[in-house]
């Protein structure tokens, strides 16, 4: 204790508690995905209003393909196409036709190697309650009919010339059944992006006029219940995820946690073992085999993990907050927040970023180079 309490240490320094002078991070084009909301019902170069999404609209998929040109010419190289039709319709495999076809004419104008296509399918199978999924004749969410659209879904969707499907994170073992449909049609090649933390954030789905307030949707995981998110994350990695993306964005720790626990070994053997962790899998038998495997097969598990990145998904909520401080104070102020966020969760991943998708990526770094950051 004396040696570790040195009274001698002569007390030279400055008035100023910083250390370095340069960022540690630095925000780049390359860090994004931009998502771009298509609808299907558009014809030509158009565009329509989203409910409290200003300056961010749906798009006609031509006017998509100007869009991206747009993007690639301020260097962002990867979208996010969330696409809808007639929303709230029961007829999956139509939606999934048109969906698929928008995602074509995409990528015959932007080969593989120019950009990066990511699809959400979140409209495909959303419900009125903000449930996802297929509901049977009594209004109960049916998981067989489920699992057989997403491997619909992701059937039509690779052959469409996609590089990444996003999971949900909404039913049970949704990579494996992702996975599982890319073997079969021998497509091993489209990557698996993971929401594995979705939680069940009330600010998610804020241009969804008629989503009720205090919704709870009963799929995703509690606010807040951080071991359960990380077990989650743990066994979509072993089902088959290669990005994981975090959602929201601001759930920093779990960046953080994404990237300790896929990349120390004994930080993650420490974390199975965990009181937290083993109260958690007595609550289900699935989980609880699945990280069995994980620490039966560690060694295996951390070669698999190498190949893991970690991203971040800003909610449409977070947004409409971001432009409502650009309303009321100024662009210099809102690019302000919204760097910060951003740093935090690059700083989060550290090398294992993958990507941050944003609906502010673009006017990010239109205003990044206006300002000479």
């Amino acid at each position: 204790m004396v040696g570790l309490l040195d009274a001698s240490i002569k007390l030279e320094g400055t008035t100023s508690r910083r250390i370095m002078k340069e960022y540690e991070t630095k925000v780049l084009p390359e860090h994004f995905s931009q998502p771009i909301d298509i609808d299907v019902t558009l014809t030509g170069n158009q565009t329509s209003v989203m409910t409290n999404m200003p300056q961010y609209p749906f798009r006609s998929t031509e006017n998509a393909i100007a869009f991206i040109e747009e993007l690639l010419a301020h260097g962002i190289t990867s979208v996010v196409l969330r696409i809808r039709g007639s929303i709230y319709g029961p007829d999956y495999k139509a939606a999934i036709r048109s969906h698929s076809e928008a995602i074509r004419l995409i990528r015959e104008h932007y080969p593989k190697d120019k950009l990066e296509i990511v699809v959400d399918p979140f409209s495909i199978a959303l419900n009125k309650d903000g449930t996802w999924g297929v509901k049977d004749s009594a209004g109960q969410l049916d998981y067989t009919d489920t699992a057989d659209v997403i491997e619909q879904i992701t059937t039509s969707f690779a052959n469409s010339g996609i590089d990444s499907i996003l999971t949900l994170g909404r039913i049970e073992h949704e990579v494996l059944l992702t996975r599982q449909a890319l073997e079969k049609i021998q497509r091993t090649d489209i990557k698996i992006s993971s929401f594995s933390q979705n939680s069940e954030t009330k600010n998610a789905y804020i241009y969804l006029e008629h989503t009720p307030d205090k919704l709870d949707t009963g799929q995703k995981i509690l606010v807040g219940n951080f071991t359960e998110m990380n077990i989650q994350m743990l066994t979509d990695v072993l089902d088959g995820s290669n990005y994981v993306i975090v959602k929201p964005l601001e759930n920093f720790q779990l960046i953080l946690m994404a990237q300790l626990l896929l990349t120390n070994e004994s930080f993650l053997s420490d974390y199975l073992h965990s009181p937290p962790v083993q109260t958690l899998l007595r609550l289900n038998e699935a989980t609880s085999q699945k990280v069995h495997r994980i620490q039966k097969h560690m060694p295996q598990f951390m070669e698999l993990t190498k190949q893991v990145k970690v991203g971040a998904y800003s909610v449409s909520g977070t947004y409409y907050m971001q432009k409502k401080i650009e309303q009321e104070k100024s662009e210099r102020f809102a690019y302000n927040v919204v760097e910060e966020s951003l740093v935090n969760a690059l700083s989060s991943a550290g090398d294992s970023i993958y990507r941050i998708i944003d609906r502010n990526a673009l006017w990010f770094v239109k205003q990044q180079r206006s300002f000479k950051v």
